[in-house]
C-alpha cells in the first residue's frame, strides 16, 4: 500500500463504515438531497467519500455503491468527468471568494453534460466568506436540475446556520491515536515510541503524523526535520522552566524571536508546545500517559521543581496565543507576551 493510499481509500472507507452505509442507503433509495455536509477532522476520508458518492449516483451498472468499472466510474476516478466540479481556495488565498461561487454558478446554469447527477464539491467550505456562503445558499434555495452539492468542512461554526440547515449532515469520525499508531508501525515500520509520539501529537490526523516522520513529503515539510525541531523546542521549554527568573526572561524572549523567524512553522510549534504543557500538567498523576515519552526523565526532574496549580493557566494562555496568531496579531509580540506570562507566573512557583 502506497503512502497516498494509506487510510485514504478502502481502509479509510472501512473505518468510516457508518457514514458510507448512510451514503449507500441514500443512493439505493434514489432520493439524492440537494446538499450534503461532510464534517469532521481533516484527512478522515471526506473527499474520498464525496467521489465515491458521486460514482454511486452515476454508476451505469447500478449495483452496490459503485462498480468502479463502467465508463462513468472510470471518468470520475480519472478526474475527467465534465459534471464533477470541485471548488477550493486558490493558491495563496485563505478564503473561497464569491467570484469563485459565481463562476461555478455559470457552469451549472445549463443541464449536466452526461451525468445522471452532477456534483458540485466545495472543499474547505468553512473558508467561504459570508458573501460566498450566501451565494451558495441562494443556489440551494433554487437548485439546478439534477445537481447536488457536497460541502466539506472542519469547523462548522464558521458556516452560517441557514446554510447548515439546508444540508444533510454526515459526520466522519476522527481516527484514534491507537489506529494511527498501528498504521505507522505496521505499514511503515516506525519505531513504537516514535509512532506513539507522532500519533498523539498529530491529533487524529494520519497524514500529519506521516509528514512529521517524513513518510509523506509536502511543500510545507520540505527541508524541515520535524523530529529534530521538536527535540530542540522541547529542550528550550525545559530550559526556561528550569532557569531562574532573571535569566528566564531573556531565554523566553530569545525563543520567541527564534520561533517568529519561521512563521510557516508556527502551527507545528504551537502543537508541540501543547503536548509539553499537557505532559507537565498530568505527569504527577499519570506519568505513563504523557505524549513525549522520550523526555520521561526530564519530566520527572522538572515536575519536582514546579507546582502544578498554575500549569492549567499556562495551557489556557497557550490556546489564547494560538487564537491571536490565527487572527493575524503580530507574531513576535504575541509570542513575547506568552513567554513573559509564563516567566511571571513561574517566578513564585519554582522551589528546590
Amino acid at each position: 500500500m502506497g503512502v497516498d493510499q494509506t487510510m485514504s481509500d478502502f481502509d479509510q472507507m472501512q473505518y468510516q463504515a457508518k457514514s458510507v452505509s448512510e451514503l449507500t442507503h441514500i443512493i439505493q433509495a434514489k432520493k439524492i438531497p440537494n446538499a450534503l455536509l461532510f464534517y469532521g477532522n481533516e484527512n478522515t476520508g471526506r473527499k474520498e467519500a464525496a467521489f465515491l458518492f458521486a460514482k454511486g449516483c452515476n454508476c451505469l451498472e447500478g449495483t452496490g455503491l459503485a462498480c468502479n468499472n463502467c465508463k462513468s466510474c472510470r471518468k470520475i476516478d480519472a478526474k475527467s468527468h465534465p459534471d464533477i466540479l470541485c471548488i477550493d481556495h486558490l493558491e495563496g488565498k485563505k478564503i473561497i471568494s464569491i467570484s469563485q461561487i459565481r463562476e461555478m454558478g455559470l457552469k451549472i446554469s445549463s443541464k449536466p453534460n452526461e451525468a445522471k447527477y452532477r456534483m458540485v464539491l466545495i472543499l474547505n467550505s468553512d473558508l467561504m466568506n459570508r458573501q460566498a456562503q450566501n451565494a451558495v445558499l441562494k443556489m440551494l434555495e433554487e437548485p439546478p436540475d439534477k445537481t447536488f452539492f457536497i460541502l466539506i468542512a472542519e469547523k462548522m461554526s464558521l458556516l452560517v446556520p441557514t446554510l447548515i440547515s439546508r444540508c444533510r449532515k454526515i459526520r466522519f469520525k476522527p481516527l484514534t491515536d491507537k489506529h494511527i499508531e498501528h498504521c505507522l508501525i505496521n505499514e511503515f515500520k516506525v519505531d513504537k515510541q516514535l509512532a506513539v509520539i507522532a500519533s498523539k501529537t498529530a491529533d487524529s490526523d494520519l497524514k500529519k503524523a506521516m509528514m512529521y516522520l517524513n513518510l509523506k513529503q509536502t511543500d510545507e515539510a520540505k527541508d524541515v526535520d520535524w523530529i529534530k525541531r521538536r527535540e530542540w523546542l522541547l529542550n528550550a521549554l525545559v530550559n526556561i522552566i528550569k532557569t531562574d527568573t532573571n535569566n528566564c526572561i531573556s531565554k523566553g524572549l530569545m525563543l520567541s524571536q527564534k520561533l517568529s523567524m519561521d512563521p510557516d512553522l508556527i502551527d507545528d510549534a504551537i502543537t508541540i508546545m501543547k503536548t509539553f504543557f499537557r505532559d507537565l500538567m498530568i505527569f504527577k498523576l499519570h506519568p505513563k500517559k504523557i505524549v513525549n515519552l522520550d523526555f520521561f526523565d526530564t519530566f520527572t526532574d522538572i515536575s519536582q521543581r514546579v507546582e502544578t496549580k498554575k500549569i492549567p493557566d499556562w495551557v489556557k494562555y497557550l490556546y489564547e496565543t494560538e487564537k491571536r496568531i490565527a487572527s493575524n496579531c503580530t507574531l513576535r509580540l504575541t509570542l513575547d507576551k506568552f513567554f513573559l506570562k509564563i516567566v511571571t507566573d513561574k517566578g513564585n512557583l519554582i522551589y528546590d
